[in-house]
């Protein structure tokens, strides 16, 4: 969200009031992410969830011990226009997810998410594919700030925690966002990785129109570690759901 809508909405209750420092201190920028309309007509560059990916023509198509990776979606970052200082400015991040029948594939597994970047993609084709699904939705981009809404997120809070319900379920913060700080549904702890300089990468809401359902109609949170994002290096990184 925006950083005016942030201080508004924190200044309406009184519980937050004499906090508003701290919780500047602790906001973390994030690009918030809007679903449009289905796309029907494709350039191939344009950022979009589902559909057929925008890929080099010999491209080979990841593949687990269960069967082969479905197409998450991608990301412009051309179209980030002024973005976090820790994203790339420019090229093209696709993301895939392992996905079997029987739901033997969990979202804490190594390489649940893969990631493929590419500063150039002037050589590129709609990679056509049996696995990709045939919605696809155009997104766009909104930079804005994010703060924690869960007390496992911090351990120095100097309010009663319980005030951060208000900020988890009171509608003002996007569910799809990139950066900031991971946001879940249903998890009692720091989802996090351990080692590191683990980062929130993406975060996303289950959808049913494009066939996502990460924890029983959770949220997917994808994380990388922030030198390798400084590196435009988004070869491994780790996920989790709820």
């Amino acid at each position: 969200m925006k950083p005016d809508d942030l201080n508004a909405f924190l200044s309406i209750d009184d519980g937050f009031d004499e906090y508003l420092e701290y919780i500047e201190k602790i906001t973390l920028p994030c690009v918030d992410i809007k679903l449009l309309s289905g796309l029907e007509k494709s350039t191939g560059q344009e950022s979009r969830f589902g559909g057929t990916p925008f890929l080099p023509n010999n491209f080979i198509w990841p593949t687990h011990d269960k069967g082969e990776y479905l197409f998450l979606g991608q990301i412009n970052f051309d179209e980030i226009q002024n973005g976090p200082a820790d994203l790339p400015k420019t090229g093209m991040l696709s993301l895939f997810y392992a996905y079997d029948e029987n739901g033997e594939i969990f979202w804490q597994s190594e390489d649940y998410i893969k990631g493929y970047y590419w500063e150039n993609t002037k050589d590129f084709i709609d990679y056509t594919k049996k696995n990709t699904s045939a919605l696809s939705k155009k997104i766009s981009f909104t930079n804005g700030v994010d703060v924690p809404r869960y007390e496992e997120l911090r351990s120095d809070w100097p309010f009663d925690p319980e005030l951060l319900f208000e900020l988890s379920y009171g509608g003002v913060f996007s569910d799809d966002y990139i950066l900031g700080y991971p946001s879940h549904c249903t998890l009692g702890y720091d989802p996090t990785p351990e080692g590191g300089q683990w980062m929130s990468l993406i975060t996303l809401m289950s959808n049913s129109e494009l066939d996502w359902c990460w924890h029983d109609g959770d949220k997917l949170m994808v994380f990388i570690e922030k030198d390798k994002l400084l590196n435009k290096d988004f070869s491994c990184l780790k996920s989790d759901a709820g």
